[in-house]
């Protein structure tokens, strides 16, 4: 479910959608090494992937965090980079 403005809600937890790309395990490894992760939060809605061999696959070892959605969209794998909103913030545009 998406929505362009933030609506509380008790039957979901809102992510904003940082970036999206085709699921590629290089270009994803890159991706979180250019951004220094090395605490990855991996979700997965419709994929058939195990989050903990992609964990070790990608191998994070920065000092940032992220979260990742690993989905389907329109038949193909993609990845979503998301972000909690924070509870005393604004909502962002997008």
């Amino acid at each position: 479910m998406t929505a362009p403005t933030l609506t509380a809600t008790p039957f979901a937890t809102p992510f904003r959608v940082l970036d999206d790309m085709p699921f590629s395990l290089k270009r994803l490894r890159t991706y979180l090494r250019e951004r220094d992760v090395g605490t990855l939060e991996i979700k997965k809605r419709g994929s058939a992937l195990d989050p903990a061999r992609l964990r070790t696959q990608l191998a994070p070892r920065g000092r940032a965090s992220a979260t990742i959605v690993l989905t389907r969209i329109a038949g193909a794998p993609r990845v979503l980079v998301v972000e909690r909103p924070s509870p005393t913030a604004p909502p962002k545009e997008s």
